[in-house]
């Protein structure tokens, strides 16, 4: 039963929030996440926006304009490639690039249309002194401004190609696994090896064995002798590059600084270097072309980096953004970006999001303000709603995981600790719905509608929708407040039957929260 308007205009759950130490804590819950700079600066205002992930504020200026409107600025830097152009002209940063088993260079296959002069965009290789000398002058370009934080782009570096591309086979590659393995082989591995010392061990040598090109070695890679720990050993490697680099920003600038890096979730690898980092930021699948028929896989992204105590400041991937820029798919977004907060996280403005496609290679979505802005402002303008949340229920998560998780096994914790991959939240019918603990101990429910039609991009409002908990769950009042970010808020009455309390919520069109009276016991 709805018991009547409230004005928001004067409602607040508690006293207003204190504002962000960016010192202390890189992001919080109603933070408004732009990926790249806005040529307008008005558009900050539009949106909210609180802080800028991917770099932009490399000059002094920038840093300036953007703390003067509340906005955390970036420096940023790739560990991914030295690019087509200095590959071209520079004979040292042409063999500082990853190489696979028959030493060829291991190409960026997403930059297939960024070359010069015939010379392709190979990966560098982060365990080169030339590479890395690249890279350190990079991070010195970058903070010549003071920027507050920086991010690292294709942090993995090295450990992308091991991860994912057959690589990499250079001299110092194989150097620092031999390290490695005086470091941590055992009896065991000596066997698998077929050595009695690490001394002279050259892991090429092993793996040409068993193939005889790259071909081969990718399709059976996962047999491969050691494969574990030479992941383990580039990742460990990838990791501390990270480390240094944002401990060289910090020493340049002479302060701390927020340190993030592109993890691409829920791919497990990238998250070796996530004990090194203030935040995550991230390309989520979100499977654009199958509607929200398969947005589980974004929700297990967000749900692992929630296990890993690292926020994360996500946008969706090229193919998605691109996509939605070719159907024109606003209400699409707009659904990503309420599961984004729905499940604690934050999605990124849909402002100047890089697209991809194989035909158009690299290009931008810069989609419009007057559809997405709303949602962002009714963050912004409820912060006890997300700020300090955590998931309680279904999708919360039994064991954390503070652990390296540059091993195999470490990453293998994680997983088991997330269970299922395909666990969706609690529906009714299809409304998704998000229980979460507030900062003040309070229950709240996100409920997010899925009822999508790609063909007309239209979301068919959902009606009569009953929200239903167990009593034990809180101590719930006799009460219940909905808030929706394009509507005033409203007072529904709680039902208290058979050890069970529910609401029902007369109309959902994309996202509301229910936000209970009473303390929550989880």
């Amino acid at each position: 039963m709805q018991i009547g308007l409230l004005d928001m205009s004067e409602i607040q759950i508690n006293p207003p929030l204190p504002a962000v130490d960016r010192s202390v804590t890189a992001l919080v819950g109603d933070d408004v996440i732009f990926m790249y700079p806005a040529t307008d600066p008005a558009t900050y205002a539009r949106y909210g926006c609180t802080f800028l992930a991917w770099g932009g504020a490399a000059k002094g200026e920038s840093v300036r304009q953007l703390e003067s409107m509340g906005v955390h600025g970036t420096g940023s830097l790739w560990c991914l490639t030295a690019g087509a152009e200095n590959l071209h002209k520079n004979a040292d940063l042409r063999d500082a690039v990853c190489r696979d088993i028959t030493g060829a260079p291991i190409p960026v296959w997403w930059l297939f249309d960024c070359t010069y002069e015939g010379t392709p965009t190979w990966f560098g290789c982060t365990n080169h002194p030339a590479f890395r000398a690249f890279v350190r002058q990079r991070v010195a370009e970058e903070m010549r401004g003071g920027a507050p934080g920086l991010h690292v782009d294709d942090h993995l570096g090295t450990a992308h190609s091991v991860a994912f591309l057959g690589g990499c086979f250079c001299d110092h590659c194989m150097a620092a696994f031999r390290t490695w393995l005086k470091e941590n082989g055992t009896s065991d591995m000596l066997a698998t090896a077929g050595a009695t010392t690490w001394d002279e061990f050259d892991y090429r040598t092993l793996i040409r064995q068993h193939a005889a090109d790259d071909a081969a070695y990718k399709a059976n890679i996962e047999s491969m002798p050691l494969r574990n720990e030479f992941l383990d050993c580039q990742l460990q490697l990838a990791a501390e590059n990270v480390r240094q680099l944002g401990q060289l920003a910090a020493d340049i600038v002479q302060r701390p600084i927020t340190l993030s890096a592109n993890a691409a979730l829920p791919e497990l690898p990238h998250l070796a270097v996530a004990p090194n980092l203030t935040h995550l930021v991230g390309e989520v699948p979100h499977q654009a072309h199958l509607g929200t028929a398969s947005l589980h896989e974004a929700v297990y992204a967000y749900r692992m980096a929630e296990a890993t105590g690292k926020p994360l400041a996500a946008t969706a991937r090229g193919q998605d953004w691109a996509w939605v820029l070719a159907k024109g798919a606003v209400n699409l977004a707009k659904i990503w970006i309420a599961l984004g907060y729905c499940a604690g996280q934050r999605l990124m403005a849909p402002h100047r999001q890089w697209c991809f496609t194989l035909e158009k290679g690299s290009h931008w979505y810069d989609g419009p303000a007057e559809e997405y802005a709303p949602l962002y402002q009714f963050v912004r303008a409820h912060p006890q709603l997300f700020r300090g949340t955590c998931t309680v229920g279904p999708l919360a998560i039994a064991n954390a995981a503070p652990r390296p998780l540059a091993r195999h096994a470490d990453r293998q914790a994680l997983v088991a600790a997330l269970g299922d991959p395909h666990t969706k939240p609690t529906t009714s019918g299809r409304v998704w719905q998000f229980p979460r603990r507030t900062a003040d101990g309070r229950l709240i429910v996100h409920l997010l509608n899925l009822d999508y039609e790609a063909a007309c991009d239209h979301i068919n409002a959902a009606r009569n929708v009953r929200v239903q908990l167990p009593a034990e769950w809180a101590t719930f009042g006799d009460a219940a407040t909905i808030y929706t970010y394009d509507a005033d808020a409203v007072q529904l009455s709680v039902d208290h039957t058979d050890g069970v309390r529910s609401v029902i919520v007369p109309e959902l069109k994309v996202w509301s929260i229910v936000a209970f009276d009473g303390r929550c016991r989880l």
